[in-house]
This record gives C-alpha cells, structure tokens and sequence, in this order.
C-alpha cells in the first residue's frame, strides 16, 4: 500500500478517535433496540403467569432501569475495544458494525 494512501486512511482514523465513546453509546443503544423486542419476549414468557402488578412492575423495571442499566455497563466495554484499534482499523471495523447493526435491523423489520 502506497505511503501516501496509509497517511490518509490514519489521518481519517484520528478524526473517528474523539468520538470513541459516542460511537459506542450509538452502538449499544442500537443494539438494544435490534434485540430488546426479544429480551422484552423472554421476560413475557417468564412472567405470563404472574398476576397483572407484578408483570407490569417488571415490564417498567426492565425498560425503565435494566436496559438504562445495560447501556451504562456496556457503554465503556464497548468504548474500550474500539479504543483499542488502532486509527487504521477504526473507522472500517465502526462502520463495519453500524452496517451490521442496519442489516440486523432490516432482517427484524425495525427499519
């Protein structure tokens, strides 16, 4: 690869680098609004026989603290692996996930 073409792809990554952190909030919160429809299915399931309090109680609990929960745990995770790239890699593997993340998203008709 031309010298000149690493320059520009690394100058390219160092403009993605101070926003590390927005790009995996962008993720997570993506990523639970892909698959929080199942996560929501699965605690339906666990909970049908519970009387009508109490699954609303854990439906209001679930959305309103366990994803604001999942988001604040899995936010820095996130962020420190793409931290860890190097300005080559950043900008393909970030764009590579939102890609994904948009297929996913497509497959399951939330787009």
């Amino acid at each position: 690869m031309p010298d000149w073409l690493v320059s520009l792809l690394l100058d390219w990554g160092a403009l993605f680098r101070p926003y590390v952190r927005d790009m995996a909030l962008a993720m997570v919160a993506t990523s639970l609004v892909v698959f929080g429809d199942e996560l929501n299915q699965i605690v339906r399931r666990q909970t049908a026989h519970w009387h009508f309090i109490w699954r609303t109680g854990i439906f209001v609990l679930l959305c309103a603290f366990g994803y604001g929960a999942l988001t604040l745990f899995l936010t820095p995770l996130v962020a420190k692996q793409l931290g860890q790239l190097s300005n080559l890699w950043l900008p393909w593997i970030s764009l590579g996930v939102f890609v994904l993340l948009g297929i996913l998203a497509q497959r399951r008709r939330q787009a």
